[in-house]
């Protein structure tokens, strides 16, 4: 899909990874907002340069790995500490390397670790800057190494290490789970070596200027201003053109689709039903609401909703929402009569 513009998003991001290491970045935001995309464009623009190394993971590409499955993703047998991903052609981006002997069956959790080491201070060595990146980190959060240690744990240790204690190497985590955000931002150990960016919804001017340069009429644009927020929408809305279906056509069906996802999710948790139904009736007329607005009895079905992708919370600013804004209209097209 074309690259729309994200100008703020990528100065951001652009402008973090070329300062100084001094924290862990978590950037966060709703389910296909553009984060993956943001940051491999981020990629593809620096490390056109020399100076930086992009060690860049997404977990997506993998079933829930094991502990096996983890180390074969992160690591390539080569006899330099860093090797470029020979699976990744589109992109110069690099993987941690060990030595042929190491055997991952055996290895500790400390072997891990100092395999880790070794490739980001081999970059320090030959004057690059390491740059490490996660994608959906939170896939990590159940595997276990001996003596029972939890690796995402453990990791978040080595990333403060990395980060704030040495200045060695940028540690950044993408994720669209805003539950797991919230552990972090609740987690001790993080405070103070933790920084959050959000990549939210697209910008009204930005898609109004998107669907003019791709041959949208007026009279299409602002029809499409009140329901579009997600990059995938706007790609949707071009090849259904194509295909001879209307701008009106489109959207009505994403909102009729969307609202029988809702309604079944319902019918499917009845004994939720009321406290689903309670929770969803407070965006009837708004589209965020702050989290002090959801009383103590329903905050379960809250965590519910989000988990299943209906709503988004946004835990630095305290506010939940849809995760789109068709998604809004196909709340409210639940409690039409």
């Amino acid at each position: 899909m074309k690259f729309y513009n994200r100008e703020k998003e990528l100065h951001y991001l652009k402008t973090y990874v070329q300062l100084e290491p001094n924290s862990i970045l978590f950037v966060y935001g709703p389910k296909s907002s553009g984060k993956t995309t943001v940051m491999l464009k981020v990629i593809e623009e620096l490390s056109k340069g020399n100076d930086l190394v992009f060690f860049y993971y997404d977990l997506r590409r993998h079933a829930t790995p094991t502990k096996e499955e983890f180390l074969k993703i992160f690591f390539e047998k080569s006899d330099k500490k860093y090797v470029l991903n020979r699976f990744e052609v589109n992109l110069k981006i690099w993987k941690f390397g060990v030595e042929e002997k190491f055997n991952f069956d055996e290895s500790s959790l400390n072997d891990v670790f100092d395999k880790i080491y070794e490739g980001i201070e081999a970059v320090v060595r030959d004057g690059k800057k390491p740059v490490l990146i996660i994608d959906e980190l939170q896939k990590l959060k159940n595997i276990y190494f001996n003596g029972g240690k939890s690796l995402l744990n453990e990791l978040f240790n080595l990333f403060v290490h990395l980060t704030k204690v040495r200045h060695l190497c940028h540690v950044i985590c993408l994720t669209s789970d805003t539950l797991f955000i919230e552990e972090i931002y609740r987690n001790s150990t993080l405070e103070n070596a933790s920084k959050y960016y959000l990549i939210d919804w697209l910008r009204k001017g930005t898609i109004r200027n998107i669907l003019k340069e791709e041959g949208f009429s007026e009279k299409e644009i602002n029809h499409c201003l009140d329901y579009l927020s997600l990059p995938y929408e706007i790609a949707d809305l071009i090849e259904n053109k194509k295909l001879g279906i209307s701008v009106e056509e489109t959207i009505k069906q994403w909102i009729n689709i969307e609202a029988d996802k809702i309604k079944y999710l319902i019918k499917s948790n009845r004994e939720r039903k009321k406290n689903l139904l309670k929770v969803l009736s407070k965006f009837k007329d708004k589209i965020k609401v702050d989290i002090e607005e959801f009383e103590d009895e329903i905050f379960d079905d809250v965590k519910f909703l989000i988990e299943n992708e209906i709503l988004f919370y946004d835990v630095i600013n305290g506010i939940i929402k849809p995760t789109s804004v068709k998604k809004w209209f196909a709340i409210k097209n639940v409690f039409k009569k």
